[in-house]
């Protein structure tokens, strides 16, 4: 049997929000350790060791939290398992999902007439796109039920991945001509 490998990298676009955020929380936490050390200096504590660690730890929480706005998403299918994952900032890597092509209820365009109803029965939904609201023949999804759980798997939709889900899923995968 011959064996079937892609693999995609998507990084998350956070958009103008994510553009904005990391400059206004860093001017808001300066300006926030400036009125918080300048208050018990003002009021004649000698406390700066204490309200400096404060400082530093919001300092590194805030560094943490920008950081983790940095996602990529994994997508990857050897002959017919599906596997999804999340790196976070390049470094950590979660698992999200891993299923066969052959389990899936249904494979198609997010602009088909099933989606809303679709996306009405699942339970959750992963978005592994690069855009936070995907819309279009570019993205695909893939609903999947797995035990008890019904999910949807939105994805960036390649034309090399068509003849895997052709061959592994043939009455359930659906491209508009």
């Amino acid at each position: 049997m011959d064996s079937f490998v892609y693999e995609n990298i998507v990084k998350r676009d956070n958009g103008t929000l994510g553009k904005v955020f990391p400059v206004v929380s860093i001017i808001a936490l300066v300006i926030f350790i400036i009125f918080f050390n300048g208050i018990f200096i003002l009021m004649g504590l000698n406390i700066i060791y204490f309200t400096g660690m404060i400082s530093f730890g919001l300092c590194y929480l805030l560094y943490r939290v920008i950081k983790n706005q940095n996602i990529e998403y994994e997508i990857s299918i050897v002959n017919d398992q599906f596997s999804v994952a999340r790196i976070i900032n390049g470094k950590k890597r979660e698992q999200l999902a891993d299923f066969s092509i052959k389990d899936c209820e249904y494979l198609g365009p997010l602009d088909s007439d099933r989606f809303n109803d679709d996306l009405q029965n699942a339970e959750f939904c992963l978005n592994c796109t690069d855009v936070r609201q995907p819309q279009g023949d570019d993205y695909w999804y893939a609903f999947c039920t797995e035990g008890s759980y019904k999910y949807i798997v939105m994805f960036v939709y390649e034309e090399e991945m068509y003849d895997q889900f052709r061959r592994f899923n043939v009455r359930r995968t659906y491209r508009k001509t």
